[in-house]
């Protein structure tokens, strides 16, 4: 019987070859460090199965691939509701909407939102609030609720990762709704 995996081996090993590859594939630091990260949350909720893996080295290369590619294609989707959105609002025909039709899409969406923040932990859902509702900066929370930027950005980062698990739709697209049936609400008065 093969030995336990030393998990904490793994991730010293490997840690900034993930985070190295992310940088190469995007570019960006930030997004890196979360890739790196879900790597080995996965690597840690399948640990009853690590004990199989032969070739560690093609193992985690695999994971980044995968994890890099899924990224992607997150992105792409992204993009396209964005695009379609954005090209629906620009249509003549749909921009004329009625203040009803803008405040029950406003109504909906801040339902769906409200809901998901019930789930969250205190922490998070004040946090959350504090950023995309009253618009502070990750530092200016910091100082208010005496933390560090980072436990402000990592709470953010799970709320945001809890709400979408929870909605299981994309809260940019229902934040980007949001603020733009409130914009038509200031310009229609």
């Amino acid at each position: 019987m093969k030995s336990p995996v030393d998990l904490q081996s793994i991730f010293n090993r490997y840690r900034d070859l993930c985070h190295g590859f992310f940088i190469k594939i995007h570019g960006d630091r930030e997004l890196a460090k979360d890739l790196t990260q879900d790597i080995f949350v996965r690597l840690i909720q399948s640990k009853n199965d690590l004990n199989q893996i032969q070739n560690w080295d093609k193992y985690i290369y695999l994971m980044c691939r995968n994890r890099a590619y899924d990224h992607f294609k997150k992105m792409g989707h992204e993009k396209k509701y964005k695009s379609y959105l954005s090209n629906y609002w620009e249509q003549p025909s749909n921009t004329v909407r009625s203040d009803t039709e803008v405040k029950i899409d406003a109504e909906h969406y801040d339902q769906i939102l409200e809901q998901s923040l019930k789930r969250l932990p205190d922490q998070q859902k004040l946090i959350f609030n504090l950023s995309k509702r009253e618009g502070l900066s990750h530092d200016k929370i910091a100082q208010k609720l005496n933390l560090s930027p980072i436990t402000v950005r990592n709470h953010l980062h799970r709320a945001v990762k809890n709400i979408r698990a929870s909605i299981n739709v994309n809260i940019d697209l229902i934040i980007l709704v949001l603020a733009f049936s409130q914009w038509c609400l200031l310009n229609n008065q």
